[in-house]
C-alpha cells in the first residue's frame, strides 16, 4: 500500500504556491496581474534549455483529500493500471494564422503521430511504466485567426469557449504560436470542475513531432509531460528535497528542475538519482521517456476523483 510520508502530505499555502525553475530569458507568467492561477504553465524556451513550467496551485492538494474519503481507491486504482487500458477521447484544435506551416498549419500526420507519442508513452512501449491510459483521435478541427494565434492573455478563453468539445473526461488539445517563447501549459484534474471551458492541454506548435525545433523539443513530449498534468501529476521536482513532493514514493527527490541530458544528477541526499528521465521533469523530449508504477496509480486516482463519467468513477 502506498502510504509514506510523501503520499500523505497535504501541500498548504497562504494564498499560493509557486515553483519556479530557472529563469528563462522571455517566459513569464500569462496573468501577470498577481491573481491565483489554477494551472501549470507557462513554459518558457531559450536558447540553452525550456523551463516546461511554472506551477501554481491554490491551496490544499485536493486529490489527498478526496482519498482519504474515498478508502478504496487506492486500490480500485492500482487494480485499473492493469485492467482494460481506459481510453480518452481527444479532440484537437488547430490555431493558426494562416495555412502556411509558419503559420501553425500543423498536418494531420503531424496531429496523429502526436497521439501516437501520447500512446506509447503512456503504454510504457518508450520504457516506462504501461500506465493503463490510452488515447483515441476523435476530431481536428481548423481555426484560421491571426489574432488568436498567439494565444496568450484573454485570447485563450475566447478561444477555448468557442471550441472546445465534450466534458472533464474529454481531452482538448490546442496547438497554436504561444508567444514569449513557450512551449504550452494544462490545468490540473483538480482543478478541472472550477476552470471551466479552460480545463486542457495547450502546446507550441512546433513542438509537435516533425516541428521546427529538432529532437530537444519537437519530439511530441511537450504535450506527453502537459498530459500528465492534465491528468493530476505533479513535477518530479515538486517541494524540492524536502516536503511532500510530487506525493510520488517511487520518483527520487529532486531539489530543482533537471536541463537538458545531465548524466548521474543527484540534487538530494535521498537514495536515488534524480529522475531525469521521467516525463514530468524538464529535459529534452530525446531524454524523457518514462513514467514510474506510482504515477500510473495517481493518474487513475486523479481520472476517478475528477474526470471520469460519473457511472465509471471509483467510490470508496
Amino acid at each position: 500500500m502506498r502510504t509514506s510520508t510523501r503520499m500523505a502530505a497535504v501541500l498548504t499555502a497562504v494564498g499560493v504556491i509557486v515553483i519556479l525553475a530557472a529563469p528563462v530569458a522571455g517566459a513569464r507568467a500569462l496573468d501577470p496581474s498577481g491573481r491565483c492561477l489554477q494551472r501549470s504553465g507557462p513554459v518558457g524556451r531559450s536558447a540553452g534549455h525550456a523551463t516546461r513550467d511554472v506551477v501554481a496551485l491554490t491551496g490544499h492538494d485536493r486529490l489527498t483529500r478526496w482519498l482519504g474519503r474515498h478508502p478504496n481507491a487506492e486500490a480500485a486504482a492500482t487494480a485499473a493500471v492493469t485492467a482494460r487500458p481506459v481510453t480518452v477521447a481527444v479532440a484537437f484544435h488547430v490555431i493558426r494564422a494562416d495555412l502556411t506551416a509558419d503559420g501553425g498549419n500543423v498536418t494531420g500526420r503531424q496531429i496523429r503521430r502526436q497521439i501516437a507519442v501520447l500512446n506509447a508513452a503512456y503504454g510504457g512501449t518508450t520504457g516506462g511504466s504501461d500506465t493503463g491510459f490510452q488515447f483515441d483521435l476523435v476530431s481536428i478541427d481548423r481555426t484560421t485567426d491571426a489574432s488568436w494565434f498567439k494565444l496568450n492573455g484573454g485570447k485563450e478563453r475566447k478561444a477555448k469557449a468557442a471550441l472546445k468539445v465534450g466534458g472533464l473526461e474529454t481531452l482538448n488539445i490546442y496547438s497554436a504560436d504561444l508567444g514569449n517563447s513557450l512551449l504550452g501549459w494544462s490545468y490540473l484534474a483538480q482543478d478541472a470542475a472550477s476552470v471551466g471551458v479552460l480545463d486542457g492541454v495547450v502546446i507550441h506548435y512546433k513542438s509537435l513531432p516533425g516541428g521546427g525545433w529538432g529532437p530537444d523539443y519537437s519530439g511530441g513530449d511537450t504535450a506527453t509531460h502537459e498530459v500528465g498534468h492534465w491528468l493530476n501529476l505533479l513535477h518530479t521536482f515538486e517541494g524540492g528535497c524536502n516536503g511532500g513532493g510530487d506525493l510520488i514514493d517511487d520518483t527520487p527527490a529532486e531539489a530543482s528542475p533537471a536541463y537538458e541530458c545531465p548524466v548521474g544528477r543527484d540534487t538530494c541526499a535521498a537514495t536515488g538519482l534524480d529522475p531525469i528521465t521521467n516525463f514530468m521533469d524538464y529535459t529534452f523530449d530525446s531524454c524523457m521517456f518514462r513514467f514510474t508504477a506510482d504515477q500510473a496509480i495517481r493518474m487513475h486516482e486523479g481520472w476517478a476523483a475528477y474526470r471520469a463519467p460519473a457511472t465509471a468513477a471509483i467510490a470508496g
